[in-house]
């Protein structure tokens, strides 16, 4: 049998923004390579996850779960399934788990062949000149390669930082649920497609689009499948509608900026990591409106929930027109 190694490295690095779902469990200040043989491949979303067995200087073996980016992002970078097999002795470099044993959320990935995998989300290369997955299209390479928009009806993609205040008004009830909420009940790790307003996930890397019907707007969001009809028929009554997940939205036109109220909202929580509460009384409103050269697209949703808040909450972000992307299945599947 090939001697495998485990090899700690201590090296000081930035957070980074590695995904959609929570990564707070693992230490990203410490980087860790590890090298070893794949005992199995699990490549599906939300995360694609390998099992590595190790052998250390004294002979014993060690088995690690590793966890990387989800299926969408790795095939637009060109990293694909078939690249990573059973057998195949590697080394990986990343971040351990604070709250599991031998668990790693991993960055980088080096093929038997010497080919190095960026596997997750931006990091440097460590070892090889042979990458796969480091270069990936820019938003302004995607328009730079276009020609002129087409308003709003077309796939988006956040270009930068955005969102909630990192501090909100709580209330005190809303405050005394987090406290008692666990971490590790993660809905999207259950594959469970969050409902308005966390359904709204406009971070990278994974686009959004919307498709006009005439008298209703199609919102489709790739993380999780998510699709929301906004109704533009202002004579219908919301309160008469059933109450779901993503609730019943109904929209118009405030000059060319798309206004969205949303109620009728049964999703407990605010947030996609199920920890902030949120009560039936929530009520959303969205504006979408895109620049004057059609290649930006401003989005601001504000939350008013006495209940969980003490006064209405907004949030902002800035997506790019991205026409090198279309939004595809997600097909999240719950690990054995």
């Amino acid at each position: 049998m090939n001697r495998l190694i485990f090899i700690p490295v201590l090296t000081l690095v930035p957070m980074l923004a590695l995904g959609h779902h929570s990564r707070a469990e693992y230490d990203f200040n410490v980087v860790t390579e590890l090298q070893g043989e794949i005992l199995n491949v699990t490549w599906r979303n939300p995360h694609i996850r390998l099992t590595l067995m190790t052998e250390d200087v004294d002979g014993s073996e060690t088995i690690w779960r590793l966890e990387a980016q989800d299926v969408n992002s790795l095939n637009r970078r060109g990293v694909y399934g078939n690249l990573i097999n059973v057998g195949d002795i590697v080394r990986v470099a990343g971040n351990l788990s604070t709250r599991r044993a031998n668990a790693m959320g991993i960055t980088n990935l080096l093929l038997p062949n010497g080919t190095e995998i960026s596997i997750s989300g931006n990091p440097a290369p460590r070892w090889s000149t042979e990458r796969i997955g480091f270069e990936q299209t820019t938003a302004a390479q995607a328009l730079a390669a276009a020609g002129e928009g087409r308003g709003l009806f077309r796939v988006w993609m956040s270009d930068g930082p955005g969102g909630f205040p990192a501090q909100l008004p709580l209330t005190a009830a809303a405050r005394a649920a987090r406290a008692a909420r666990d971490p590790a009940n993660d809905p999207t790790a259950q594959c469970l497609a969050s409902g308005m307003p966390a359904a709204m996930r406009v971070s990278p890397p994974h686009p959004i689009d919307l498709t006009d019907l005439g008298d209703s707007i199609v919102l489709r969001v790739e993380l999780f499948d998510i699709v929301r009809t906004i109704h533009m028929d202002s004579e219908t009554d919301a309160a008469e509608q059933p109450a779901t997940a993503l609730g019943y939205s109904v929209g118009h036109w405030d000059g060319s900026t798309l206004v969205v109220r949303t109620t009728r909202v049964n999703w407990p929580y605010f947030d996609h990591f199920g920890m902030i509460s949120q009560s039936d009384a929530a009520e959303m409103t969205e504006r979408f409106t895109v620049s004057d050269d059609g290649d930006r697209l401003v989005y601001e949703l504000t939350v008013t929930d006495p209940v969980t808040f003490t006064q209405p909450v907004s949030g902002r972000w800035v997506l790019v027109w991205r026409p090198d992307l279309v939004v595809e299945r997600y097909e999240c599947v719950v690990a054995g």
